[in-house]
């Protein structure tokens, strides 16, 4: 029995769905794993019988009674997934662990209505890893029938740090987001004077009379991570749109992984799914508002700042070296073949 993980090729290097797949497959890889390389391409060029090529070309190393990790989506349209579990499930024995990434009919409200068919491709799976338990609750009420399933929690983000640079306890909250963006309207609207916005974009003339400094781009994580160790104060993960927000209370959220790689405590919204772990090992708050949030950095002392930031260093080892990663897949495959 061999197993097997898939991985996207051919997307923007920038883009954090490619990054995540690669360094996945990077650490399955570690451990054993086979990789089975998806290309990004427009799945409307392809006659159904080029198609059946192309994925038989894919998993022309899968055999009977094989593990396959599907790292779900692939990115190459709702269709392309069916066709390509389709093609999977024609193997005699063979068992298919899906590791949820993103469910896409769930990131665009315009997509909603693809939700059905993406739940149908989740239930031909032996087992699922998802991002949250509040992701399998939701999809199990819009009818997940999938038994065996393993909770991800939090993204790892595997970055090398100054180890003799420690984050500084200032009054400064950074946000690695694009300011132009639909999902982050309230960067454009920052308005506390007591407390600078941080942000990783070139310098708008939006800002000007506002406390917003710019970082510019960073298209290396590890020059991002070293910009926000040596900036110190938090790292924020936020969003003003409604549709969104119930997104992130959802699914993983790879910036925080981000921050917390980087040493910096993180400010979320009481919603988000990474909550509990945050605050039980005083990562950082939550809060309901951004006027909450400001002002709890306002009051925070120099002390309570260096007791998270300490509790945050002992953490983000378990990320920088992809511990999340590797214990997830070892559950999928122990509660698939043992459970």
């Amino acid at each position: 029995m061999n197993i097997h993980i898939t991985n996207i090729y051919g997307q923007s290097f920038t883009s954090t769905a490619l990054k995540a797949q690669n360094r996945a497959a990077e650490t399955a890889r570690t451990m054993g794993c086979k990789e089975l390389g998806i290309y990004s391409y427009d799945m409307d060029s392809d006659s159904p019988e080029a198609l059946h090529s192309r994925i038989d070309g894919i998993i022309a190393s899968v055999g009977y009674g094989d593990v396959v990790i599907f790292q779900y989506p692939a990115w190459n349209s709702t269709g392309f997934d069916e066709a390509f579990v389709h093609r999977l499930k024609q193997y005699k024995g063979l068992k298919l662990i899906i590791f949820v990434h993103d469910i896409p009919s769930l990131m665009f409200e315009n997509n909603r209505y693809l939700l059905s068919r993406q739940i149908a491709i989740l239930n031909q799976a032996e087992s699922v890893i998802l991002p949250s338990q509040g992701m399998a609750d939701f999809l199990a009420s819009q009818g997940m029938t999938v038994k065996k399933t393993v909770i991800q929690k939090m993204w790892d983000f595997p970055v090398p740090v100054d180890s003799t640079i420690t984050p500084e306890f200032r009054k400064v909250i950074h946000f690695a987001g694009d300011p132009e963006s639909w999902k982050f309207g309230f960067v454009k609207e920052w308005k506390y004077d007591q407390v600078e916005l941080r942000v990783t974009a070139q310098k708008g003339d939006w800002a000007e009379g506002k406390n917003i400094s710019f970082l510019g781009w960073f298209n290396d994580d590890i020059f991002l991570a070293d910009a926000l160790r040596k900036g110190g104060g938090f790292g924020l993960v936020w969003t003003d749109h409604d549709y969104w927000s119930e997104y992130m209370a959802l699914n993983a959220n790879y910036k925080i992984s981000a921050y917390l790689a980087a040493g910096l405590p993180v400010i979320v919204n009481n919603r988000i799914a990474e909550k509990e772990t945050i605050i039980r090992k005083n990562l950082g708050m939550a809060v309901d508002s951004l006027d909450e949030a400001v002002s709890r950095v306002e009051d925070m002392s120099k002390a309570q700042y260096h007791k998270m930031t300490g509790d945050v260093a002992l953490f983000s080892n378990l990320i920088r070296e992809n511990y999340f990663t590797k214990r997830l897949l070892a559950d999928a495959i122990f509660e698939l073949l043992c459970g």
